[in-house]
């Protein structure tokens, strides 16, 4: 039950061991930058959010740690509105961004849910919802991100009779969780008790409550006939630019571009509702382009699921440049956005998921061909599957798979992104691998490497210390180092120690003698150790 009254004002300790904000510093472009990694397209949308849940929380961060004389100042949120169609990555943005976070993150349908006292969800299970997400942490629970889809369907018509708890009455019922309220936290045994035994419960005390004064909002929908509200709207205001690109026929305008919050308000929306959200992030219809970007991301989850499934039987899935475009091409035609990639996917693969797992075939390259003809492709491999033709195009997809890799840290390097590491043409081929043999998200491929490099740079410096000289490994040396500890499943220090126990002598000796303290570790240190000793004392 909501409560009415000024709400408590609640002291929060801001120490590092409470609250991830005391060490957030995160800013808007660092955030969209990761936003990039996964989503493909929606620039503007992209910056509008990042910027501001980063402003949200270091505006949340500031007024924590200033004297507490200042906690009644009034904090408005940045809560937001998402308009866009379906399978445009609109959910998906928010559960990135409370990843990269480490927040909680609870997302309900707003379909489900019905005014305070009638039947349907009560819209304070997704602060509880929240709640439970954090583990029943109250600290982190207090600064997670509640996320609310199909947020048009409670847009009331204007036309109903009677009393609106599906729509009206849940905008309603929302108004105080959207700035400041407390929610009292119950477990589902606890609501059991409360219906059977009502009066033995009525007056329990010591219950746990949650404050939603930095709980972040975020609400979403596709808001179909939204358009035409704005359309009308811009038609009488008579704008003379809108007629010039309206006459030019290849000139598709997003109307929703264009929304202000009376037009929300029109659409069936309390005033005040959308009072509460003043940030509106518009996303676009995916383009047949963004379609196939979407698809070569060697990020995508969609193409990485796919190869797991296939996977489990053995079978090392590839696919071409074409293949995805062919793909891209088909899911433009259903009008679902990315959701059309993964059906299109499994209309696709299913027949060979289902046939080769019996057939000594371990490799599939998919090929245009592939995905014009699935049956057909499939009859042909059976009926003779010896044959190159299949070899040749997994060679092919393997090759594009790889040059998909390489653009992608060549597109980080011109976005000035810093990569963690130099990437030499040994390293892209082991971080390929990575990426292979794993099945993992190019970036997490990349942070596997770049720990395993850490380590070496570490082992270098432990090495150095010991022996008390400045020993540096070259980059050739340290590629062979990684190259090996990732084919033998062997730990840095491990297979360091190993390899170069008996050199230790040697650098204590050359540095009594010849006063030299610098020495270079090369890959012949861990080859040939009679020729790199030999080449050592000859310099």
């Amino acid at each position: 039950m909501l409560k009415a009254g000024k709400p408590k004002v609640e002291r929060i300790n801001l120490t590092q061991k409470q609250n991830f904000l005391f060490n957030f510093d995160l800013k808007p472009v660092e955030l969209e930058n990761y936003l990039d990694e996964y989503l493909i397209g929606q620039k503007e949308a992209k910056g509008i959010i990042a910027t501001k849940i980063c402003t949200h929380f270091h505006k949340a961060k500031n007024l924590l740690l200033k004297s507490h004389r200042l906690d009644n100042v009034g904090f408005i949120k940045n809560n937001i509105i998402i308009i866009g169609p379906t399978g445009v990555g609109k959910t998906y943005t928010l559960k990135l961004i409370a990843h990269k976070l480490g927040v909680p993150f609870a997302k309900g349908d707003a379909t489900k849910y019905s005014e305070t006292g009638y039947v349907g969800g009560d819209v304070e299970d997704l602060i509880r919802d929240l709640y439970y997400e954090a583990d029943g942490d109250l600290e982190k629970a207090r600064f997670g991100i509640v996320y609310l889809d199909e947020i048009d369907k409670i847009a009331s018509p204007g036309d109903i009779i009677g009393p609106d708890v599906s729509r009206t009455g849940v905008q309603r019922a929302l108004l105080k969780l959207l700035e400041e309220t407390q929610v009292e936290i119950r477990t589902p045994q606890e609501g059991l008790q409360m219906l059977e035994f009502p009066e033995e419960n009525r007056n329990k005390k010591g219950k746990t409550t949650l404050n939603t004064k930095y709980i972040l909002f975020v609400v979403s929908g596709a808001f179909q006939g939204l358009e035409e509200i704005i359309k009308k709207r811009l038609k009488k205001q008579s704008l003379g630019f809108l007629s010039e690109i309206e006459k030019k026929e290849e000139q598709k305008i997003n109307y929703l571009k264009f929304v202000t919050p009376e037009d929300l308000v029109n659409y069936g929306f309390e005033r005040e509702f959308v009072g509460r959200f003043p940030v509106i992030a518009v996303f676009d219809p995916l383009t047949e382009e963004e379609l196939f970007e979407i698809l070569a991301n060697p990020n995508n989850v969609i193409v990485l699921n796919k190869k797991r499934d296939f996977k489990v039987y053995g079978i090392d899935l590839a696919f071409t440049d074409s293949a995805f475009r062919e793909i891209a091409k088909e899911a433009l035609k259903e009008g679902t956005g990315a959701r059309a990639l993964a059906r299109i996917l499994e209309r696709i693969l299913i027949p060979f998921e289902r046939t080769l797992p019996s057939y000594q075939i371990n490799i599939l390259g998919v090929t245009e061909e592939l995905v014009k003809d699935p049956e057909g492709y499939l009859r042909a491999m059976l009926s003779n599957p010896e044959s190159q033709k299949w070899d040749e195009a997994y060679r092919e997809a393997i090759f594009a798979e790889r040059d998909r890799i390489h653009l992608y840290l060549e597109k980080k390097k011109t976005q000035n992104q810093k990569l963690p590491l130099e990437i030499t043409p040994k390293r892209l081929n082991l971080l390929f691998d990575i990426y292979k043999s794993e099945e993992v998200e190019v970036t997490h491929a990349l942070e596997e490497l770049s720990s395993i490099y850490r380590q070496v740079k570490a082992y270098e410096g432990s090495f150095s210390k010991r022996n008390q000289i400045q020993a540096i490994f070259t980059d050739e040396a340290i590629d062979y180092v990684m190259e090996e500890v990732l084919k033998r499943d062997q730990g840095v220090f491990t297979f360091c120690e190993r390899a170069l126990a008996r050199l230790e002598y040697t650098f204590s000796f050359l540095k009594e003698t010849t006063k030299r303290n610098r020495f270079y570790i090369t890959k012949m240190a861990f080859l040939d150790q009679d020729k790199f000793l030999e080449e050592l004392l000859k310099s």
